[in-house]
């Protein structure tokens, strides 16, 4: 799974994301994650907003320390993503063993 994630979120071209679909609702402490970049002097930063019922959370995140976040997440807390990308789209499905389903879609202008 590492490699497929960080082969989609680079920081050139990664423009948000949102992680839902809770896995098992007996853990489920927020519902979903948007991920944005957030660029801090020359660092370029993932931001993620975890939602809960009432209240959001902003956490910032080193890259490599925000995709092994995303990679957690999808490895069982999570079972969808919704990556947007400046020249694709992607779709991902994680299963129960971990394994993840990537649909990729090419934007048209």
């Amino acid at each position: 799974m590492q490699n497929s994630i960080k082969a989609i979120i680079l920081p050139t071209t990664f423009q948000r994301a949102t992680l839902s679909n809770i896995a098992k609702k007996s853990i489920a402490t927020y519902d979903k994650v948007t991920i944005v970049t957030k660029k801090d002097a020359t660092v370029i930063k993932l931001q993620m907003t975890y939602h809960y019922d009432n209240t959001v959370i902003h956490q910032n995140y080193y890259w490599s320390d925000g995709l092994a976040v995303i990679e957690k997440l999808l490895s069982g807390y999570f079972k969808q993503a919704i990556i947007s990308c400046s020249d694709h789209n992607y779709h991902i499905l994680a299963t129960k063993k971990g394994r993840l389903s990537i649909v990729k879609q090419t934007k048209t202008s």
